[in-house]
């Protein structure tokens, strides 16, 4: 197997244990997880804190990510059809991301790839690899709305942002917000709005 290959296979198999035991999970746990010897991470990752800010990149944007999406919209036609989908896909990755990301916050404090690359100023924002995730998503989402100006009033980019919207904002339990939208509520809700048309 190739470094590259046990690499993906060791963040693979960390990413579904900090779901369920969260942060607080060893070396020894996460190589018997992923079936190799403990001493096997550290060839491949220099320390923890690297692999756990890994498993967060393949959380919140797995490397297969377009190609997923790519085989769950072929063959699709309808708009509202690609929007529940779509929708669907990004709220299950959602609750998971959040899952891994609550787990490794520790690590994610501190950025230190950006303050190598730019010393002098301090960076305190997101990871590059997260900015880089939403950049991905929003592509992803404005292609969906690509192939079907002739049904928008809005630009796609504008529809994808209103579709990211609806979709990060329709279930926040750790805001203590409920009830959630489901995936075709947020479809109709945005391909429909929210009022009654030609009535008076």
């Amino acid at each position: 197997m190739s470094p590259d290959d046990r690499r993906q296979a060791i963040v693979r198999a960390l990413v579904p244990l900090l779901v369920e035991r969260g942060g607080d999970v060893s070396t020894r746990e996460i190589a018997r997880a992923a079936g190799i010897a403990e001493g096997t991470i550290f060839r491949v990752f220099p320390d923890k804190r690297s692999l756990m800010l890994a498993a967060a990149e393949e959380a919140i944007n797995p490397a297969d990510g377009q190609a997923a999406f790519d085989e769950a919209m072929a063959g699709l036609t309808d708009l509202r059809t690609k929007v529940v989908v779509a929708a669907r896909r990004v709220l299950d990755r959602m609750q998971m991301t959040m899952s891994v990301m609550m787990a490794v916050r520790t690590h994610l404090m501190w950025d230190e790839e950006s303050q190598k690359s730019d010393p002098v100023k301090k960076h305190f924002g997101p990871p590059r690899f997260v900015l880089d995730a939403q950049a991905q998503l929003h592509r992803r989402l404005t292609s969906i709305f690509e192939e079907h100006r002739d049904e928008l009033a809005v630009e796609p980019e504008v529809a994808a942002v209103a579709l990211r919207s609806l979709i990060f904002g329709a279930h926040r339990p750790e805001l203590g917000m409920a009830p959630a939208l489901s995936a075709e509520q947020i479809a109709d809700l945005l391909l429909s709005g929210v009022t009654t048309r030609g009535e008076k």
